[in-house]
């Protein structure tokens, strides 16, 4: 488990979800940058979830071929604006025909996009949010949260229209495996961006264990007691990282997780949180259930959520249907 985590984390392949809204258009920017430090693959994907009403705009063979045929003459008809979109995108990057390749998704969009990163083999997606476009509400409140839930890849939620290379990083920890999964990342991409990076662990009344309580000396409190075996499990953790000469800016914080890296992201003004999403520390749930989502909710940097390494998507791969719509819903 503790392995050198301040190693390169190379991304290999990242999947970027449009809406061609400027959060999405920042999104696709954030991830030029990432592969042009990593050298990691872009797919671009575009999603149309309404298949009703790209049926009724499709010509008489494209309804025929999506009611009785396979599909393929109405994927065509439909995926041919949303391409010609999307290569006008990619027009404007920086980066090499052979490092991007677009792609149409048709169906819901959590579904579509978890799908696809199986399919294509991505360890990353990134997003943008408030899109408003034809896809209207891209990724705000269900989709997102389904994302971070349930997609094995980790997932970059890009918030607001411009984006640029992370400033300052922040980085939640528990100590737990995926937490420390969390911090191998943010440390990666601290060192290719060059950015601040800071690392908080948040504790309260019910880290206390056992030996703590049997060892607390008369006069002294629970909480003084309880943030010196805190300090103490922190310092190790860092120690534990094998940072060479990076600088890391630790802070112990008290109360509930996800308010307290809230506050502690507008107090350093942070533009990325990252942190695990299904942590568990040897004392307690720490960043178990709704922490990363309500991180995402409340603040307002951009949000990196990582998976564990043993995470298995509960949308798995389906047979294909017509049009290559999934037969399973999540």
């Amino acid at each position: 488990m503790n392995s050198d985590v301040s190693a390169h984390v190379a991304y290999r392949h990242i999947l970027v979800a449009t809406d061609f809204s400027p959060p999405a258009e920042a999104a696709l920017k954030q991830a030029v940058w990432l592969s042009q430090k990593t050298g990691a693959k872009i797919t671009l994907a575009h999603c149309l979830p309404n298949i009703r009403k790209l049926l009724e705009s499709a010509s008489y063979e494209g309804k025929k071929d999506f009611l009785y045929g396979e599909g393929s003459t109405f994927h065509h008809e439909v995926e041919r604006d949303s391409l010609a979109k999307m290569q006008k995108l990619i027009a404007q990057t920086n980066i090499g025909s052979d490092q991007i390749r677009p792609i149409t998704l048709l169906g819901a969009p959590h579904l579509q996009i978890a799908t696809a990163v199986q399919s294509e083999g991505c360890d990353l997606v990134l997003a943008g949010t408030r899109g408003m476009s034809t896809w209207q509400h891209f990724l705000i409140g269900s989709t997102a949260k389904r994302l971070v839930r349930n997609c094995p890849a980790s997932v970059w939620i890009v918030k607001g229209e411009t984006q640029s290379q992370p400033q300052r990083i922040l980085a939640a920890t528990d100590f737990s495996d995926v937490s420390r999964k969390a911090v191998q990342e943010s440390i990666s991409i601290a060192n290719q961006a060059n950015a601040e990076l800071h690392l908080v662990h948040v504790i309260d009344s019910l880290d206390a264990t056992e030996e703590v309580l049997s060892k607390i000396p008369n006069g002294s409190s629970l909480r003084s007691e309880v943030n010196v075996e805190a300090k103490k499990r922190f310092d190790e953790f860092v120690s534990s990282l094998n940072l060479g000469t990076r600088t890391v800016q630790q802070h112990l914080s008290y109360g509930t997780p996800w308010q307290e890296i809230g506050r502690l992201t507008k107090h350093i003004n942070a533009d990325l949180v990252v942190l695990g999403t299904i942590g568990r520390s040897g004392i307690r749930e720490l960043l178990l259930g709704n922490t990363a989502e309500k991180v995402l909710d409340t603040c307002d940097c951009s949000i990196l959520t990582v998976k564990p390494a043993d995470f298995v998507s509960p949308i798995i791969l389906p047979f294909k249907s017509v049009a290559g719509q999934p037969k399973t819903d999540a």
